[in-house]
């Protein structure tokens, strides 16, 4: 059993977890099957692994990760899979029910959610991931590696537009009216 977790300043926060079956895939044939929790890990996933991971997305972009019910056709996609990764930091509140009724054997660990809204914690994720790919799938390593490195670059333009588009607005008038509370990494790493 592997697990893979990430720190941030002094605080150690679990934001991605990717559980790899002991032994899986050593030299794969077919992609490693990969069961992401949520969209933007799901795509996350898909930059860092690219041709070699088939990505099952449980929550799409248009639900609600906090209320989703699964189903049992995603009990079957994570008990299938090589590798799952999950937020944590109890934002998948369902996730522990469905890792343990599908009968997976992964770990797991825990802190606080909507970490990725910094992009220097998105860089975080995007190393775990490669990580994660990289332990349950040896023999592509190096790809997995490569393709983190290829996106932790768009990150950064996306980081630069991001602060150029901030700063343009006066510091005054930067209010996020909202009714959930997700956007305290945003507003710590751009003000």
């Amino acid at each position: 059993m592997r697990r893979f977790g990430m720190g941030v300043c002094a605080l150690v926060f679990a934001f991605v977890f990717g559980f790899a079956l002991p032994g899986a895939q050593n030299a794969l044939a077919a992609p490693l099957k990969v069961v992401t929790s949520f969209s933007i890990l799901g795509d996350m996933v898909k930059n860092v692994g690219g041709d070699l991971v088939r990505v099952t997305t449980l929550v799409g972009p248009d639900a609600d990760t906090h209320v989703y019910q699964p189903s049992p056709a995603d009990a079957k996609a994570v008990a299938q899979a090589d590798l799952v990764v999950v937020n944590g930091l109890h934002l998948e509140g369902w996730m522990d029910r469905l890792v343990q009724t599908s009968g997976y054997k992964g770990g797991k660990k825990v802190t606080d959610p909507h970490a990725w809204q910094s992009l220097d914690n998105g860089r975080i994720y995007v190393r775990n991931i490669a990580d994660g790919l990289a332990a349950a799938d040896p023999a592509h390593a190096a790809a997995y590696r490569k393709n983190a490195g290829m996106y932790l670059g768009r990150i950064g333009e996306t980081e630069g537009w991001v602060r150029k588009m901030l700063g343009s607005v006066p510091k005054a008038e930067r209010k996020i009216i909202t009714s959930h509370d997700a956007f305290g990494y945003f507003g710590d790493a751009y003000g």
